[in-house]
């Protein structure tokens, strides 16, 4: 019995220091978190990379109904890709988002990005997009994470 008090007392002064570390940045846990999408493509994009980027943005923080003063966009092209046997043109996105993932918004982000990437004659049916909904103490920001 002694020691199950010694461990609770431990416990407690382990989630006090929690609250007050959490309390520091109290902050973080209101933010709408990071939507991140992330562009792998075999296709040299040039000069319209930056536009593809920016349309990116603003596609993703419309579709997920998140400020895009928050969204993160990374293309990355002229890469060896395969998909399905074949080096033609192809694209594997990956969209990271602290909730907001779900079946609407991923059709609606997914068609919108579909159609930025077809600019660079990358066929919808060579483009994977994966969806993950992180929890907030899973996604870290300014030398915390979003649950504080």
């Amino acid at each position: 019995r002694a020691r199950a008090g010694a461990s609770g007392r431990a416990r407690g002064a382990r989630d006090a220091r929690r609250c007050a570390s959490v309390a520091l940045r109290e902050d973080l846990c209101v933010l709408p978190g990071d939507p991140s999408v992330i562009v792998r493509t075999n296709v040299k994009m040039g000069e319209k990379k930056m536009p593809f980027m920016l349309a990116a943005s603003r596609a993703t923080a419309e579709a997920l109904s998140k400020p895009e003063s928050y969204v993160a966009v990374c293309a990355m092209d002229g890469l060896d890709i395969i998909f399905g046997g074949s080096d033609a043109p192809c694209a594997l996105c990956s969209v990271v988002s602290i909730g907001a993932i779900n079946l609407a918004n991923n059709k609606a982000l997914s068609a919108e990005l579909c159609e930025l990437l077809g600019e660079f004659g990358i066929d919808g049916k060579r483009i994977y997009i994966t969806f993950d909904d992180y929890a907030r103490e899973n996604l870290g920001y300014d030398g915390a994470t979003f649950a504080g």
